[in-house]
């Protein structure tokens, strides 16, 4: 599960039963899809984003799907009360948020009950991974201009203090961590 910018740009798992969920935030989004999925390549689309997207993902048509667009704008509108989106000419003038809230989300439409396990950005610690997969720090995230993680953490905490989810690790509200 991905935004454009978020895909590997490298693809080492290529299995089979491999689902590749696209997260589309803005219509440019839709024109890379299209063009992961056709592997055709739309050049000028690769202006329009914040970060570099992959030129390729090595799926077959059959293998993607993609979020329905309402839980991203649930997760921005509703729950993190972002501003209403303000196009620019050059990008889009507004947070997005991040996967693991969304996912977050849409785990409350499929499950009965929702638990995270190693969730959370300490900013705190600076050289501290920011994610299990890649190599880059905490600081990374504090230079982010599409993500409001502090917005989302006040709302994880208030999610986790009122018993609506549960955090197995403490990333978010440590419950047994000795003060």
């Amino acid at each position: 599960m991905s935004y454009p910018e978020g895909s590997p740009k490298v693809w080492e798992d290529t299995d089979s039963d491999l689902r590749f969920v696209a997260v589309i935030y803005k219509s440019v989004d839709f024109h890379w899809l299209r063009a992961m999925i056709t592997k055709t390549s739309s050049l000028w689309n690769w202006l329009f984003f914040w970060q570099n997207v992959p030129v390729s993902v090595p799926l077959k048509a059959s293998q993607f799907r993609l979020l329905n667009p309402e839980i991203i704008r649930e997760t921005a509108l509703d729950l993190l009360h972002y501003p209403n989106v303000r196009e620019r000419l050059w990008g889009w003038d507004q947070n997005v948020p991040t996967l693991g809230v969304s996912a977050l989300n849409l785990a409350t439409y499929l499950c009965d009950e929702v638990s995270l396990a190693g969730f959370g950005y300490n900013l705190s610690q600076k050289d501290a991974p920011l994610h299990y997969y890649d190599h880059r720090l905490m600081t990374s995230m504090l230079k982010e201009a599409m993500h409001d993680v502090q917005t989302e953490t006040t709302f994880l905490k208030r999610l986790v203090s009122s018993g609506s989810i549960t955090d197995l690790t403490g990333g978010i509200h440590c419950n047994f961590c000795s003060r």
